[in-house]
């Protein structure tokens, strides 16, 4: 029989969950109760579901995105308490955790601890870090850029500008500075290997590793568009603070990751958008940068 695994943040809204539910359907018993269905912030609720339906594992991708530190704690600590009595709990931490204040230049798992976040949401990712290392069973998969369809393509920085390439429209940059991402597919085997193996730690950064300017990244739209559109990047007098990652540590514990070619994920991205390209609006996609 599948595993019985409650997947959080699967709901439309829920980019991670969304795509997880799709790609894992079929390999487990997934229940992606909606938040009326399930306020993961009342335990006796949450214990009430996790026994009702024999769950066995917890993968929890929902999050207020720093709206309430308050929401993300209790949600996480609810799921903690029950989890004790599970296979595991897996959820996804941020590179924000290192402190995006500062450049944050190939940081290793070891390099946690050095600064505390001073936003909301770095400091509550902090705290389920801090937390994970001293559990049994639970598991932190830190990303720092993940993007695939689903996003939202009006602040999302790759989906935006693949949306704009479909549209012929300026592919726009803030301020350019060096990121480190994920392709959304290359987290479900990677998820997979955490569900049916023993890790032997409990955070790991799961990215590329390989840093890459946001210039670099609208060159490959480009590339993927065989188009020829302007670059434009409105503040040129500095990069932004850097955000990338050595994923090492991940490397060793699974063998065999080795993620989509960032040109060829790209490349898949921008042609999800172009055949969906009715579904969004030409009118708000103008407007964002």
């Amino acid at each position: 029989m599948s595993k019985k695994i409650l997947l959080t943040g699967a709901g439309p809204k829920g980019f991670i969950g969304r795509n997880l539910a799709e790609a894992l359907k079929d390999k487990y018993e997934l229940f992606t109760p909606s938040s009326r269905e399930l306020d993961l912030r009342d335990y006796e609720a949450v214990a009430r579901y996790i026994d009702k339906h024999n769950i066995e594992a917890v993968i929890h991708a929902c999050s207020s995105g720093g709206e309430s530190l308050d929401s993300d704690l209790k949600m996480y600590f609810n799921l903690e308490k029950v989890s004790r009595n599970l296979n595991r709990m897996i959820y996804f931490g941020s590179g924000a955790e290192f402190d995006k204040r500062y450049n944050i230049i190939m940081a290793r798992e070891d390099d946690f601890g050095k600064r505390i976040p001073a936003d909301s949401y770095g400091f509550a990712k902090y705290i389920m870090t801090t937390h994970a290392r001293l559990s049994n069973n639970i598991y932190n998969l830190r990303l720092f850029g993940i993007f695939g369809k689903y996003e939202d393509w009006t602040c999302k920085f790759i989906s935006n500008i693949c949306c704009k390439a479909v549209f012929d429209l300026p592919l726009t940059i803030r301020r350019d500075c060096k990121f480190d991402f994920l392709f959304i597919d290359d987290l479900y085997n990677t998820l997979i290997w955490f569900l049916e193996n023993k890790p032997a730690h409990h955070d790991y950064n799961v990215t590329y590793g390989t840093p890459v300017t946001l210039t670099e990244l609208a060159a490959m739209v480009l590339g993927a568009a065989e188009k020829k559109l302007d670059i434009m990047v409105e503040n040129t007098d500095r990069f932004n603070n850097e955000y990338t990652s050595n994923n090492k540590r991940l490397c060793q514990e699974i063998n065999d990751f080795s993620p989509t070619p960032l040109s060829v994920a790209v490349e898949k991205l921008y042609h999800y958008y172009y055949d969906t390209r009715d579904n969004i609006s030409h009118e708000i996609l103008k407007n964002t940068k």
